[in-house]
């Protein structure tokens, strides 16, 4: 029988926890009215435990509050993983943890082979539950004096786990659009957000760099690239927001909301999903740059998808090395290897296959169902619905829920091999250690 791999393990526990859930959202209990579609409970499971945020249905007014607390679990699920849950109650019951779930585990959070397994279950679990209490505590205000002291609280709750997990689900009808000029929400859930996109391993150096008091200790290289890029990007989206939607999208908020909104959608963007303004009133350059933002995504070992951080910062330092006529990729002083290299580029090209053939898909399935023919406007809402599945962003242009079943099941399989793929894909690029290399003679091939 073949040896049970991380990649293969994550892809397996995923998949359980999104068919447990449909199942569970299918029954009457969990439904508001009337049941719900296996279909639409399948696809909201899938939404939330690939922390992606597309809906077919409304969540607020479809699901009962025991259907909403379910969806909220998948989240908690989906954004920490099913095996760091159940490793932790292995470890509660005294249980001893095979060499495979600690394998699983720090390839999941791309954790240092010295790093122990309950060192990443300690850390991830106390920061989760720091950082989503002081979110719920944060929100609590804005959502009880609209909504009271016992539903804001639920409010606060729900929607503090769900930024931190980057799911963008919310229960909202207009997402949080109603809260559009509520500095208090925008600001905390995007603080939410990027602490939850940065890696557990990420926030645990952070920690571990703040308790050594004056001793200057030196982040290692992933750690700053993850900080470096995530503040160039949300930087730079936020001027670049706020320049093209300035007298489109946010011309009727003031200067500093205006300069808050694109910071939000910068953030939001890239893997958490949440509507401040409706995307439908964006340009379509603004429509672009949230694409783009997108397939980054969040960093390794976080709650977010994309390609991640770091593989974008490595492949445009590879392209500027070229330039220069440099054989090696450095970054801060550091040689990348090759190995890491080629696994990001192998990423990318990846990722790009996986959104072109989806987005074709989804066209020739819908196609038949519009009333004319697919013109440029609606080739771009289906890329740019395909590539907020896999990059399990949940942002969407509204044509999510007016899918049909083979529409709804390719997003599905997309927001799947999003927050699973990509983990599978770089364990099989990189060949495992000690394993035999075949070594043939070199020939140049000619390039561009």
């Amino acid at each position: 029988m073949p040896r049970m791999t991380p990649a293969r393990r994550i892809a397996i526990w995923f998949l359980a926890a999104i068919l447990f859930g449909a199942i569970v959202l299918a029954l009457p209990v969990s439904a508001e009215n009337k049941s719900v579609s296996f279909i639409n409970a399948l696809f909201t499971a899938t939404s939330a435990v690939c922390v992606t945020g597309l809906v077919v249905v409304n969540i607020g007014t479809t699901f009962s509050t025991l259907g909403e607390i379910i969806i909220m679990i998948l989240i908690q699920v989906g954004g920490l993983g099913l095996m760091v849950i159940s490793t932790l109650f292995f470890t509660a019951m005294g249980s001893r943890v095979s060499l495979g779930y600690r394998m699983t585990l720090k390839e999941t959070f791309g954790a240092d082979g010295g790093i122990q397994v309950k060192t990443i279950l300690r850390s991830t679990f106390l920061l989760t539950f720091i950082v989503e209490t002081i979110g719920a505590v944060i929100l609590y205000f804005p959502f009880s004096s609209r909504f009271g002291p016992f539903k804001g609280a639920y409010f606060a709750v729900f929607h503090s786990i769900s930024a931190f997990c980057n799911a963008g689900l919310s229960l909202l009808e207009g997402g949080l659009s109603e809260f559009s000029n509520s500095v208090t929400i925008l600001l905390s859930m995007g603080m939410l957000i990027i602490i939850g996109g940065i890696g557990f391993s990420v926030a645990n150096e952070l920690r571990q760099r703040m308790s050594f008091g004056r001793k200057r200790v030196p982040l290692s290289l992933h750690t700053k690239m993850v900080l470096n890029t995530t503040c160039a990007l949300v930087i730079g989206g936020t001027i670049a927001f706020f320049l093209m939607e300035k007298g489109n999208a946010f011309k009727s908020f003031s200067t500093p909301m205006r300069i808050l909104q694109g910071f939000f959608q910068s953030v939001t963007s890239r893997t958490a999903g949440f509507d401040s303004v409706s995307q439908t009133s964006f340009t379509e350059v603004s429509l672009l740059l949230t694409i783009f933002l997108m397939i980054i995504g969040a960093s390794p070992g976080s709650t977010g998808g994309g390609i991640k951080t770091t593989s974008f910062t490595i492949i445009t330092a590879a392209i500027f090395s070229r330039i220069r006529g440099s054989s090696n990729v450095n970054i801060y002083k550091r040689t990348v290897s090759a190995e890491s290299t080629i696994k990001a580029v192998s990423i990318f090209v990846l990722a790009a296959a996986i959104i072109f053939a989806a987005t074709l898909m989804l066209l020739l399935v819908e196609s038949h169902s519009l009333p004319h023919a697919i013109g440029k406007e609606i080739a771009l809402d289906y890329f740019f619905e395909t590539v907020s599945a896999f990059g399990t962003v949940g942002l969407s242009l509204g044509i999510t829920p007016s899918l049909h079943t083979a529409g709804k099941l390719i997003l599905i399989l997309v927001m799947y091999m999003g927050r699973v793929g990509l983990l599978t894909m770089a364990y099989l690029v990189t060949r495992p250690e000690g394993s035999a290399r075949i070594v043939y003679s070199e020939e140049s091939v000619m390039i561009g």
